[in-house]
C-alpha cells in the first residue's frame, strides 16, 4: 500500500504547503486500551512535529483533497518521553508497542509487513526528539556551543599570534642558519685556501732544502778541485824550477863549449853535432816549459773562477739559508695564523659580509641619486647640474673601485692580505729567482771544466 510510505516532499508551488511538514502517514491498525479486548481497527494516523495523532480511517480519503491541516484528531500522543518496541501479537505479527507516561496503559499498531512497520519505528524514534526539553536542552547546547566558540575563537587567536610569533622566531632561526651556513661555507674555502698555501710552503721549504744539500754538495766538489788544483800548480811549479834548472845548467854547458870551440878546433865537428843536439833539447825544453805556462795560467784562471765561484756558492749558501729561515718564520706565522679560533674567522667573515652589504645598499642609493639628479636637471642651472653630475661620477667611481678591490681581496686567503707577510713572500721569490739564474751560471762553469 503506497499510503504507508513516506510522503514526498511537495513543490512549493502546490497549496498543500502543510502536508510538506507530515513526517509520514498511513493506515494502521489499533488494538483497544482494554487488558482483555482482542478488538483491532483501522486508524489513520500520521506524526507531525513530534505529536502521533490518529483519525478515522476515512480520513486518508479527505487527506489528498483538504488545503488545510485537520486540529481535530481522535487523539494525540506526544513522542518525547515514549518508548517503543517490536511486538508480535498471535494475530497480528507485525506490532508496534508504545509506552509512554502521558497515557494509561500500553498503545499496540499493527503494520501489514515488517518494511513499514521498521519504517514506522524508525520516524517514531526520530520524531520523539521534538519536545520542549529537548528544545530547552538544544538552546542551552546552543548557548554553551557559543560560548565554547567565542572561547575557541580567543584561543584560536591567542593560538595563531603564538603561532605568528613562533614563525617570526623560526624565520629569524632560518636567516641565522643560512647565515651560519654561508660563514661555514666562507670558512671551509678560507681553510682550503689556507691549506694549500701552507702546502705550497712547505713544498718550497722542502725544495730549498734540497737545494741548500746539493749546493753543500758542489761546494765540497770544488773544494776538493781547488785542493787538487793546488797540488798541480805546485807540481807545475816545481817542474819549472826543474825546467830552469836544466836549462840553466844547458845554457851553462853551451856557453862552456862555445869558449871551448876556439880552443879546440879539432873537437869542432863534434861539439857542433853536440850543440845541434842541445840546441834542439833546448827547443824542446822552452816548448815545453811555454806549454807548462799555459797550463799554469789556465790553472791561476780556473782557480781564480774556483774562488769566485766559492764566494757566490758562500754567498748563496748564507742567502739561502737566510730564505730558509724566513721561510721557516713564515710557515710559523702561517701556523699562528692558521690556529686562529673560528670566532674571529666567523667574525671577520661577518665584517666582510657587512661591508659587502653596506657597499650594495651604497650602490643603490648611488644610483637613486643618479637617477634624481638625471630626472631633476631640467630644473636646475647648467652649472650647478655639472657639478653635481660630476660629484655623483666620483662618488660612483669611488665605490667602483672599492668593489674591485673587495672583490680582488677576498679571492685571496686572509692571511696573505697582511702587508708584512706579503713583502716577505715577494722578497724571498725574488732571492729565488737570483739563486736560479746562479744556479745556471755554475751549471755552466761544470760544462766548462768537464770539456776542459
Amino acid at each position: 500500500m503506497n499510503n504507508n510510505m513516506l510522503e514526498a516532499p511537495k513543490s512549493p508551488t502546490t497549496r498543500r504547503d502543510w502536508a510538506t511538514r507530515i513526517q509520514i502517514h498511513g493506515v494502521l491498525l489499533k488494538k483497544s486500551f482494554g487488558n482483555t479486548s482482542n478488538k483491532w481497527t483501522k486508524r489513520f494516523f500520521l506524526v507531525k512535529d513530534g505529536y502521533l495523532m490518529y483519525y478515522d480511517a476515512n480520513e486518508k480519503k479527505d487527506y489528498d483533497k483538504r488545503d488545510f491541516f485537520n486540529i481535530h484528531p481522535k487523539g494525540a500522543l506526544p513522542l518525547g518521553e515514549c518508548c517503543f518496541r517490536e511486538f508480535r501479537d498471535s494475530q497480528q505479527p507485525f506490532c508496534i508497542q508504545i509506552d509512554s507516561p502521558e497515557i494509561a496503559g500500553q498503545l499496540v499498531l499493527s503494520a501489514e509487513s515488517q518494511y513499514e512497520r521498521d519504517q514506522w519505528l524508525e520516524v517514531l524514534e526520530c520524531s520523539r526528539r521534538v519536545t520542549w526539553k529537548s528544545t530547552q536542552l538544544g538552546d542551552e547546547m546552543i548557548r554553551n556551543l557559543e560560548k565554547q566558540g567565542l572561547e575557541m575563537a580567543i584561543e584560536k587567536q591567542d593560538y595563531i599570534d603564538r603561532l605568528q610569533s613562533e614563525i617570526q622566531a623560526l624565520s629569524d632561526e632560518k636567516m641565522k642558519s643560512e647565515e651560519l651556513e654561508r660563514v661555514n661555507h666562507e670558512l671551509e674555502i678560507e681553510k682550503k685556501k689556507l691549506e694549500s698555501f701552507t702546502k705550497d710552503m712547505q713544498d718550497e721549504y722542502e725544495k730549498i732544502k734540497s737545494e741548500m744539500t746539493e749546493t753543500a754538495d758542489i761546494m765540497k766538489q770544488v773544494e776538493d778541485d781547488r785542493v787538487k788544483l793546488s797540488r798541480t800548480l805546485d807540481e807545475q811549479s816545481q817542474q819549472l824550477e826543474s825546467l830552469a834548472a836544466d836549462k840553466q845548467l844547458i845554457l851553462s854547458e853551451l856557453e862552456h863549449s862555445m869558449a871551448e870551440q876556439t880552443s879546440l878546433a879539432q873537437e869542432r865537428n863534434s861539439l857542433s853535432a853536440r850543440s845541434q843536439e842541445l840546441q834542439a833539447k833546448l827547443a824542446d825544453i822552452e816548448q815545453q816549459t811555454d806549454e807548462v805556462q799555459g797550463e799554469k795560467t789556465v790553472a791561476e784562471h780556473r782557480l781564480k773562477d774556483n774562488d769566485e765561484r766559492l764566494e757566490q756558492l758562500e754567498e748563496e749558501k748564507s742567502t739561502i739559508q737566510q730564505h730558509a729561515k724566513e721561510l721557516e718564520s713564515t710557515i710559523n706565522d702561517l701556523m699562528s695564523q692558521k690556529e686562529l679560533t673560528e670566532k674571529e674567522l666567523k667574525e671577520e667573515i661577518r665584517a666582510r659580509i657587512s661591508a659587502e652589504t653596506r657597499l650594495r645598499e651604497a650602490e643603490k642609493s648611488l644610483t637613486s641619486l643618479d637617477k634624481a639628479v638625471t630626472s631633476q636637471s631640467h630644473t636646475l642651472e647648467e652649472e650647478a647640474k655639472e657639478e653635481m653630475t660630476c660629484s655623483v661620477r666620483k662618488l660612483k667611481n669611488f665605490f667602483e673601485d672599492l668593489a674591485t678591490e673587495a672583490k680582488m681581496s677576498s679571492e685571496a686567503p686572509l692571511i696573505i692580505r697582511h702587508g708584512t707577510l706579503a713583502r716577505k713572500t715577494l722578497a724571498r721569490r725574488a732571492k729565488t729567482v737570483r739563486y736560479n739564474e746562479t744556479k745556471k751560471k755554475s751549471s755552466i762553469f761544470q760544462v766548462f771544466d768537464l770539456n776542459r
